[in-house]
């Protein structure tokens, strides 16, 4: 009683602060009208006066003075409002209130003093809550005609009817509840006849009374219990109670009502399956979801002016909020009919019934484009229900298992007894859908994109057949009948070439068919054969494009293209491909990465008109160059590891190998970035750079080299490993600086001006190591192995020199003369003290020669004068 008493209190209290919010935004509406009446009365009056006489001089020191005397008269005008506002409005409220809990607090006594018996108290509540509902609806019909009422404000009938209400709602649920005076079914009735006229008030009396006749009528059931849980007596009765609902809510155009009556009729069937769920429901709260879904269309109806217009992609999402909680409600109710499917075992009641709801969606979508959204969404729900369709009985029997074999069991491939039903449901499906928004085509506002929903069905349920039947083995059935669609499609093609303005959708369908084409193609051959039939889609996407000349097709391609690259470049699984044997030289690398590069160059090509550079192209042309580069990394490990395995350990022959074909894949991205200014390549050339650079440091350098390690790098001088580890990676840096000197790039140009030198330096001292110590560690250094780096370092030195006196370029005369200082600074500090005999007079004199010939070659050069 305690809990009941809170309610009536508590609804109370919320009717009272729904009507004064109401009332206040009323008086300020009103106010603003009168304001705009004054103004235009005084304006009127004025405007004789102002075409004879101009505005004396004198009028400016009155303005001032009404200025400064205007904050008493706002000041009188907000106690004026407040007195009016405790006297008129909150008085009120607080009245009725105080009403109601004295006639609980009555009733109280009377309970504890025994005065009147349990009959009598009902009887007397229920009796006084009808007077005081039939007396606030007279009171509001009358009025008008009462003089004493002509000032009362307009929410004394609506306290009063409330009032009457919560009284007659209490007396019956505490004659059922607490004094068991009703049975069940008589009190049943008797709180949903009192809900619905609070639902009837509604339409007199304001939104409080939808919202009192809507939660009362909702939560009758939950109150009052009339026997076991009936899914056949509950959801009719709750039905009523919704349709009337929003029939008001509709009408008055109350959409927070509407709302709250959707959400409240979904949440029972959300409490239902868990709780009360029997065999036989289906029907029920299948229908229920039905007719639900029926008055939910109903209500979007009109409701987006917008939708009806607009026919793109996102004009069929554009609206308001009761559109877009028509669109929330739509996808509730389709993943509630989706769950009682499941939960009825895939039973024939519930696969007819999802059919019932397509054929009542696809009706609405005839009627108007409005609905669009709506059967996309419905489409959806059905697909998902595909992909995630169990064995019939699996519900029962999975408990048992352990967490592991729970998963493994809800996602194996679909086997008999559910594979005949589950193959047959999604042939019907597919085919009529497919059949049914190609026929309705040309009488579809958004034809492009039902279109795309033609082919994406079609598509999308052969690869979950594939999937639940044959879990991605090889196929050849499966592959033929990816081939039947491809035909299917290619007939689209021809009959929407007869008509006018079926571009797009023929390009959906064209798409379409080489979709199953390539899908044909993978569902017959294994592992890096998808890639290749995803890029050979791109291709003919490229055909179709250059053909109808349809922007979405770029899109299409786009997608596509970032699936193969990611599928190529961060799928782990490829080091298992050919089941991780060791592989030949001519393996599936050369159509896995080398045929899906090519088919990106040549996809490129047709895409790429002259002057084309968008997105599409630089994922294209980058893509081509990655998948290149990746091509010929693999290859390498394939033929040059250890176990020639794409998994094995690499050998110093490899890593200089990467190493230099990482460089001319920086070397080509550089290249194409300077040649097309795309940022893309850009950013794939400073990651490149960064392998590469990682690759010398790692695979040579530091550690891994002749001063570090002992490496077998040959003994033949200059044409060993180090020729691969280090020289040729230097030019390349060092071709890399020219091409960032001729872009006016200076970042890029000293990043690959400074690697350029210290390479090609260390490979020359690495060079003259090898040389006195061929397979050995650590030597002892000699007096002409001393001699020997002074002058490798002076060539060095008077190469860079004369490189940068021949093509003038600064910078490579200050690296030659960084070197020519640390010659000199070693044979005068180094050499003198540890060289001897011939060898130390050699020193000084090449040392010697160099400078003085360098000071020649400056002087003949016109260069004597150069400082920096």
């Amino acid at each position: 009683m305690d809990f009941l008493w809170f309610f009536l209190i508590s609804a109370l209290a919320l009717f009272i602060y729904w009507q004064g919010r109401e009332l206040n935004k009323l008086k300020e509406r009103i106010s603003r009208i009168e304001l705009r009446a004054i103004k235009s009365t005084k304006q009127a009056e004025k405007a004789p006066v102002t075409e004879k006489t101009a505005p004396p001089k004198t009028i400016k020191k009155p303005q001032r003075a009404a200025i400064k005397t205007a904050p008493p008269k706002a000041e009188k005008n907000t106690l004026k409002k407040l007195e009016e506002s405790l006297s008129t409005r909150w008085m009120v409220w607080v009245g009725g209130l105080a009403i109601a809990l004295g006639g609980g607090f009555l009733v109280k006594y009377s309970i504890d003093a025994g005065i009147l018996s349990p009959a009598v108290r009902v009887s007397l509540g229920f009796l006084m809550g009808l007077a005081l509902t039939v007396s606030g609806e007279i009171l509001r019909q009358r009025r008008v005609n009462l003089k004493w009422l002509a000032g009362s404000p307009d929410y004394l009938p609506s306290a009063i009817s409330a009032a009457g209400l919560f009284s007659a709602f209490a007396a019956i649920y505490a004659a059922y509840a607490l004094y068991d005076l009703l049975p069940a079914l008589m009190a049943f009735i008797g709180l949903a006849l009192l809900s619905f006229a609070a639902s009837g008030l509604a339409w007199y009396q304001g939104r409080f009374f939808a919202y009192l006749g809507m939660i009362g009528g909702i939560l009758v059931p939950a109150l009052v219990t009339t026997g076991p849980p009936s899914a056949w007596g509950l959801f009719p009765y709750l039905l009523v109670i919704i349709a009337a609902s929003l029939w008001v809510s509709r009408q008055k155009a109350w959409h927070d009502v509407a709302a709250t009556a959707l959400c409240l009729a979904l949440l029972w069937v959300f409490f239902w399956i868990p709780t009360n769920w029997h065999s036989g429901d289906i029907i029920p709260v299948g229908l229920y979801l039905l007719l639900l879904g029926g008055l939910n269309g109903l209500l979007l109806s009109g409701a987006s002016p917008e939708r009806l217009t607009d026919s793109t992609y996102s004009g069929m999402m554009k609206g308001n909020g009761i559109t877009l909680t028509s669109d929330i409600v739509m996808g509730l109710i389709t993943l509630l009919l989706i769950s009682i499917v499941r939960v009825d075992d895939y039973s024939m009641t519930g696969l007819m019934l999802i059919a019932a709801g397509l054929v009542a969606q696809a009706y609405a979508i005839h009627r108007s484009p409005a609905n669009d959204l709506g059967g996309v969404i419905a489409l959806c729900g059905v697909m998902f229900l595909f992909v995630t369709w169990h064995v019939p009985n699996l519900l029962e029997f999975q408990g048992s298992l352990a967490p592991f074999d729970q998963l493994k069991t809800a996602w194996a491939p679909t086997v008999p007894p559910g594979l005949e039903k589950f193959v047959t449901t999604i042939l019907i499906f597919t085919a009529v859908t497919g059949f049914v928004i190609f026929g309705r085509l040309q009488s579809l506002m958004r034809r492009n994109m039902w279109a795309s929903m033609g082919n994406i069905v079609p598509i999308l349920m052969l690869i979950v057949t594939y999937w639940r039947v044959a879990d991605f083995a090889p196929s050849v059935t499966f592959a033929l009948a990816a081939l039947i669609l491809a035909c299917l499609f290619v007939i689209a093609v021809n009959r929407l070439m007869r008509g006018k303005d079926n571009i797009t959708a023929v390009a959906a369908y064209a798409a379409g068919a080489t979709t199953a084409i390539s899908l044909g193609i993978a569902m017959v051959l294994r592992d890096a054969w998808l890639s290749f039939a995803l890029a050979l889609q791109i291709v003919a996407l490229a055909h179709i494009w250059r053909a109808l000349g349809v922007r979405g097709l770029r899109t299409l391609a786009l997608i596509l293209a970032a699936i193969v690259f990611v599928r190529l470049t961060l799928n782990g699984s490829i080091l298992d491909y050919g089941s991780g044997a060791p592989l030949p030289a001519v393996n599936w690398l050369f159509y896995g990465y080398g045929l899906t590069a090519a088919f990106f160059a040549y996809a490129a090509r047709i895409f790429g008109p002259e002057g084309e550079n968008d997105r599409l192209m630089s994922a294209l042309r980058g893509g081509a160059i990655l998948l290149t580069v990746a091509f010929v990394t693999l290859e390498m490990r394939a033929l040059f590891s250890e176990d020639h395995t794409l998994s094995s350990d690499p050998t110093d022959l490899e890593i200089a190998l990467q190493v230099i074909n990482w460089g001319i894949a920086t070397t080509i991205l550089f290249w194409y970035e300077v040649k097309n200014n795309d940022q893309l390549f850009g950013k794939l050339r400073r990651f490149m750079t960064f392998v590469s650079l990682l690759g010398i440091i790692v695979g040579g350098g530091m550690l891994n080299n002749v001063f570090f390690d002992l490496n077998d790098v040959g003994d033949t001088p200059i044409f060993n490993l180090q020729f691969l580890q280090f020289l040729i990676p230097g030019l390349l840096y060092g071709f890399k600086a020219y091409i960032a000197s001729r872009a006016n790039k200076p970042r890029s140009l000293k990043l690959y001006g400074i690697l350029a030198f210290l390479v090609i330096w260390f490979w020359t001292t690495a060079e003259v190591y090898n040389g006195f110590h061929p397979n050995e560690f650590m030597g002892t250094v000699s007096d002409w192995e001393w001699y020997a780096y002074s002058l490798a370092w002076l060539l060095y030195a008077v190469a860079l020199l004369l490189g940068g006196l021949r093509y003038d370029q600064a910078n490579i005369r200050k690296a030659g003369l960084l070197v020519l200082a640390i010659v000199v600074l070693k044979v005068f500090l180094v050499d003198m003290n540890q060289l001897a005999g011939l060898s130390r007079a050699l020193s000084f004199i090449g040392l010697g020669g160099a400078l003085i010939g360098l000071g020649y070659l400056y002087q003949k050069l016109g260069l004597k004068n150069a400082q920096n």
